[in-house]
Formats: C-alpha cells, structure tokens, sequence
C-alpha cells in the first residue's frame, strides 16, 4: 500500500515545504498539488521547511483534484469538525479499518487550503471523509499537522488481508468510477429519468453511494454494462422505418 497526499490550493511555501518533509519522513513518494496558489521554485521558505525532502519524493501538480485521484482506489479527503454534522465523518482509526478492509494498493489523501478547507463539491470526491479529533474550541490544524497525524494514523503495519487472486476484484481507480458515473448519467439523461437542468441532484447522489462502497473493477464493469442494456433497450422501443 502506498499514500498519494494531495494539496488542494496550498497557499504558503513554508506550508507546503513543511507537508512535503513529513510525507517524506512516512515513505510517500508523491505529492500533488492542485491549484497551488503560491511558487516554490527557488522559494527559500520552502526549501528551509522542506529540509531536503522534496528530494525524496515526486512533487507534481495536477489541473484538477479528479485528475489528481484518479490513479488512487480510495481517496480519503480531510475536514475539520466544525461546523459539520459528524455523522459522516470518519475517525483516523475508523479511517484506518477502511484502508485495511478496501485492499487498496495507491490511497489518496486529500488536504485542503488554509483557509476555509476543503469545498462540499471537493469533498464528495472521496470515498471516506476524515476528521482529527480536536479541541471544539481550537479545532483547525496546521497543514503540515494535518498530514502528519493521518499519516501516522494511517501508516501503522497493522496487517492487512491478502489481495484477490482476481485483478477484477480489485478496488478500481477513482478515475474508472469516475467514467461509469458520467456513462451511466449519459445514459439516464437519455432515457428521460434525469431533469436534463438539474442531472446533478441524483448522480451526485450515486457518486457518494459508489464512493462509501470502495467498488472493485468488476463492479464498474456491471455499472457500464447495465448503461449499455439501458441504450440496448431504448433502441429496441424505437420504431422501426
């Protein structure tokens, strides 16, 4: 298993220099950085909190957080508490039995900004959503905090279970899912069973049902094969010339 940490719009160098010295310190051979709203190139804020270990690892950047998970099998964004109902919002141990469980081989976690964090649209690109537990009257962490407590969270050797024999019973890339969703809302759009101004309202819907299920390929593959019997059957009710 390895970890992908994502930086949503970082805002300050000494920031991003400080996450990428603890991704370092836990083994992470990449970091991306999606939108990042500072430079880094020959910044020295960066290089002094980075302490040497942006040689130890890819830093990237990606146009768009869906690019950037799109390799990952489970993708794990991070919110602070507040403010949000709990209920859907993991502990780091809770966190932690879903990678065990999922079998995942890449897991991306996702860090948003400094300011205001992660956005809901963000957030529902994850299969799980973690929160530090925190003082309610001090809740909010400093990124390079952040990613080192998931980290240390997350990185215990606690074992794992074997993985399938089967490549198809795999958690698929969150790219995979990704298309099935926009097929299978193709799809829906043509049948009629979507509000063609509104699509969003119910496919939102299924991506935070598929996302919570970690799916395999396999099951992506039922997801394309159920949109194609759903076209197969519209043109059969056509009539016919």
């Amino acid at each position: 298993m390895q970890f992908r940490v994502v930086l949503v719009r970082p805002r300050y160098p000494g920031n991003v220099g400080s996450a990428v010295r603890v991704a370092a310190n836990f083994g992470v051979p990449e970091v991306v950085l999606v939108e990042p709203g500072c430079i880094l190139e020959d910044d020295p804020e960066f290089f002094r909190m980075a302490m040497g270990g942006e040689k130890l690892l890819s830093l990237t950047e990606a146009p768009t957080l869906a690019q950037a998970v799109a390799p990952c099998q489970l993708v794990i964004a991070t919110t602070s508490t507040r403010h949000r109902d709990p209920r859907g919002i993991h502990t780091p141990s809770e966190a932690r039995r879903k990678v065990s469980e999922s079998g995942a081989g890449l897991v991306g976690l996702v860090f948003g900004p400094e300011r205001g964090g992660l956005a809901r649209p963000e957030l529902n690109v994850a299969h799980v959503i973690l929160g530090v537990p925190t003082n309610p009257a001090f809740p909010v962490l400093n990124l390079a905090q952040a990613v080192g407590i998931v980290l240390a969270s997350l990185a215990r050797d606690d074992g794992s279970p074997p993985a399938p024999a089967d490549p198809m019973d795999l958690p698929a890339p969150h790219g995979e899912l990704a298309a099935a969703i926009v097929h299978l809302e193709e799809v829906l759009l043509a049948s009629g069973y979507l509000d063609p101004h509104n699509p969003a309202r119910v496919t939102d819907q299924f991506r935070r049902w598929f996302g919570r299920t970690v799916p395999t390929r396999r099951e992506i593959a039922l997801l394309h094969a159920l949109a194609a019997h759903v076209t197969y059957l519209m043109n059969r009710a056509l009539p016919k010339p």
